[in-house]
This record gives structure tokens, C-alpha cells and sequence, in this order.
């Protein structure tokens, strides 16, 4: 790994982050050079669910289809999931560290930074060998927060270091999105406590970049993918009438841990909604009847 600076006078040093109270004079990166792209952080906690990790991966990936630079904090959980979810894209992503560049942490994610130093870039306020300690990570939010023109949150206890991220957005004027989930986890909390003080609903990545004033015309000569075909089988299960995760998965034929996860894709599309008592139902579209 090979690393340089980066001081605020130089073109590759982030405009946004320039203009945050209190920005790094100085940047240490590896990996691609930084690019004046739009970025958008993409948060959560470290104990995401299930749910939690299908739903910033498949946003990741999808804002990253769009040409956004993912941005996040190479934690467990929601971060290291936004990660894999722009690097399966091919798109680019960039790793914010609370140690020097030569010091990975959490350790089991070094195949991840390696990842991320291929195809994006890492960074980091702090010079090679650093260690993680705790003070460095709300620190370094301000940096995730700072460059990104946006942050979605995707799962979030409500003193985690993900709501950190998201009320520094909020203090730089940025864009803040939360990510719904169930009412009775602990870790919707935050995204839930965010929308209550006007942070905006997300529930996709199409949604997100309309309210971003990003989401382009769609183009008559390449319509939108069709559906995958696990997808097509859930959808031809699905009734107005809710049913459960598990005669759905019968009914489609597939493992109930595989219809889940193409449920939580469907959801993010607004193609299905989530009913009380874990029930799944197609999603009522305007003009549309069944």
C-alpha cells in the first residue's frame, strides 16, 4: 500500500469538504485518485440486521449504477455492506478510516480494504500508524459527512456513530435520507428519530436521487431492466391480500432466507409493502388495479 497527501489548496482535496466548519488541512490517501463526482455517504450500524445489510448494499449498488461515489466508514455492518454494494456496481467508493492507512480496522475487513484501494480510495485525517482509537471516529465522521453531498442512513441506535454522521449532515446543510425498518428494532430507532426531525424517507435509490434533483428521463431507446427472475417468481406469488414470508417462499418454489432477501429488493422498488405481523402484499401503484 502506498500512500501521499493531499493539502486543501490541491485540485484533488474535496470542494464539499472544504466548505465544513474545521476541515483536515491535510488528507492522507491511497488508491484512486479523488474525483469531483457526486458522493453520497451511505451509514448504519455495525450490528446491522438482516434487512439492515440487504438494504444498503442494494442501495449502494444502485446509486453507484448512477455514477454516485459511495461513501462510508469501512465498519462492520451497514458500511462494510455499502461498500461490497458499489464495488459489485463497478463503481466507486470511498473508504473513510478513524486510523492511519496502514492500520486496518476492524482487521477481518483487510480483504475489503483491499477491495476499496483497487477501485476506489481510502483516506484518512490521521498518518500511517494511527491506531483506532475511539475518539477518532466521530472525528472522522465530519470527513464522511463532509464530502458527501448526502447521507442515507440505513439502520441506527440513536447515540450510535451513524447519527453522528447524519446530524453533522444536517449541520452542514446536507441532504439527510433515512431508511424505514421494523418499529419494534431497536436499530430503526435512529433513521426513525431522523425522519421525525425532517430527514427524508428513503426507500430507494431512484427516490433518493429524485429528491436530489439526480434521477435522469427515462431514455424510450434503453427501457429499465426487467425484473430478476427470482424476483419475477415472488412477484407472481404476491397478492393485494398480505401473506407471510414463509407461503410465500413455498409458493415461489425457493428457500425462505432467498425470498426474503428478494423481498427486501422488491421493497426498496416499491414494488412490494410490508404489512403488520411480517406480511408481504404487492404495493399499490397510482393508476394501476388488480
Amino acid at each position: 500500500m502506498s500512500f501521499r497527501t493531499i493539502g486543501r489548496r490541491d485540485r484533488e482535496y474535496p470542494a464539499l469538504l472544504g466548505e465544513v466548519p474545521d476541515p483536515p488541512q491535510q488528507l492522507w490517501l491511497s488508491g484512486l485518485a479523488l474525483d469531483q463526482s457526486p458522493a453520497l455517504a451511505v451509514v448504519g450500524s455495525r450490528k446491522g440486521t438482516r434487512y439492515g445489510l440487504e438494504a444498503a448494499f442494494w442501495l449502494a449498488k444502485e446509486l453507484a449504477l448512477s455514477g454516485v461515489t459511495i461513501v462510508s466508514g469501512l465498519a462492520k455492518g451497514i458500511d462494510g455492506a455499502a461498500h461490497r454494494g458499489a464495488l459489485e456496481a463497478g463503481g466507486r467508493t470511498v473508504a473513510v478510516l478513524g486510523s492511519g492507512l496502514d492500520v486496518c480496522y476492524p482487521a477481518k475487513h483487510r480483504d475489503l480494504l483491499a477491495q476499496v484501494e483497487c477501485c476506489g480510495t481510502v483516506i484518512s485525517e490521521y498518518p500511517p500508524g494511527t491506531r483506532p482509537l475511539p475518539h477518532h471516529f466521530p472525528v472522522r465522521n465530519r470527513i464522511i459527512a463532509g464530502m458527501s453531498m448526502g447521507v442515507v442512513l440505513v439502520e441506527a441506535a440513536p447515540a450510535g456513530g451513524a447519527m453522528i454522521t447524519a446530524r453533522l449532515a444536517m449541520e452542514f446543510g446536507r441532504e439527510v435520507f433515512a431508511v424505514p425498518g421494523a418499529v419494534h428494532s431497536p436499530v430503526s430507532v435512529g433513521p426513525h428519530l431522523l425522519v421525525r426531525d425532517g430527514a427524508r424517507l428513503a426507500a430507494s435509490a431512484d427516490q433518493i436521487l429524485e429528491d436530489l434533483g439526480m434521477l435522469r428521463s427515462p431514455d424510450p431507446q434503453h427501457p429499465p431492466l426487467s425484473l430478476h427472475p427470482d424476483e419475477a417468481r415472488v412477484m407472481g406469488v404476491l397478492e393485494a391480500e398480505p401473506l407471510l414470508l414463509d407461503l410465500i417462499a413455498r409458493r415461489a418454489g425457493m428457500p425462505v432466507s432467498t425470498a426474503a432477501a428478494v423481498l427486501v429488493k422488491l421493497e426498496l422498488q416499491s414494488l412490494v409493502s410490508r404489512r403488520p405481523g411480517g406480511r408481504y402484499a404487492t404495493a399499490v401503484q397510482p393508476g394501476r388495479s388488480r
